[in-house]
């Protein structure tokens, strides 16, 4: 995996193949392939914006 970076509970990589990967960490289930990184964390901003378990000063990426 290549450019790995961890946002919150979720995971954003490269893979093999040139997609971006948004992959949930606490079940292990990618949750979407992007064709670039900034749709990627635009993803998981939205998801990261909907968790109301979230601190609002919990750090993100």
């Amino acid at each position: 995996m290549l450019d790995k970076e961890t946002c919150g509970n979720f995971e954003i990589y490269k893979d093999e193949e040139n997609w971006w990967i948004v992959k949930d960490i606490r079940d292990n289930k990618i949750i979407g392939k992007f064709q670039n990184k900034e749709d990627a964390l635009e993803k998981v901003a939205v998801f990261l914006q909907d968790d109301e378990e979230r601190i609002e000063s919990e750090s993100t990426c």
